[in-house]
């Protein structure tokens, strides 16, 4: 048995080992003081841990929500809808003002010209002409021109909407994840602060 440890110390550079024991000899005292120390470092260190835990399990209630206040998908989607609806809002509206303007441009009015004779080298009246003129010209064309811009701000909400419902997904998730992770470094600050209250025999 012996033999198998004096084979083993054989092995073991002597040199290193000397240096290892003069390292930790001429460092005594700062070892003792670190030992000293050791279990108030783990315990405040444990509780660091743990608070860093807690305030990250509170982070995550503020985007997975509870029971009295939504979650950040929930609002991100409550938004989304609104969105939404404001784009169908203006594509009615824009619908409208286009046939509107086709509508005014449809609407003539009566005219009537007189018309001229000349007589003895004098123009006069020798008659009437009747006819028709738009109302208003050029109604449709501006009317369905502002119609078109309706159209593109309603497919800009449409798109704001939607990333909406992504962003709103993706932070409940992120939630729930920071949740996990504020309930695992609680755990581990639970567990480090432990290993600072050694009993003295």
């Amino acid at each position: 048995m012996f033999d198998k440890i004096l084979n083993r110390f054989e092995k073991l550079d002597m040199e290193k080992l000397v240096e290892v024991v003069n390292l930790v000899w001429n460092n005594r005292e700062k070892i003792v003081v670190l030992l000293e120390n050791l279990p108030t470092m783990l315990r405040e260190t444990g509780a660091s841990i743990e608070s860093a835990g807690e305030s990250a399990v509170q982070a995550s209630r503020l985007l997975t929500g509870g029971d009295d206040t939504p979650s950040a998908g929930e609002l991100s989607r409550l938004a989304a809808n609104a969105l939404e609806r404001c784009e169908r809002e203006l594509a009615a509206a824009s619908k409208i003002m286009g046939s509107l303007g086709q509508e005014i441009d449809d609407v003539r009015i009566p005219s009537v010209r007189p018309k001229y004779i000349e007589v003895l080298g004098a123009q006069v009246v020798g008659g009437l002409e009747f006819g028709e003129s738009p109302l208003v010209n050029n109604t449709a064309a501006r009317l369905k021109s502002g119609a078109g811009r309706l159209e593109e701000i309603g497919r800009d909400l449409r798109q704001v909407a939607t990333q909406l419902n992504r962003l709103g997904g993706a932070l409940t998730e992120t939630g729930g994840s920071l949740n996990n992770v504020g309930v695992q470094l609680k755990q581990s600050g639970v567990t480090l602060r432990s290993l600072g209250d050694f009993k003295k025999k």
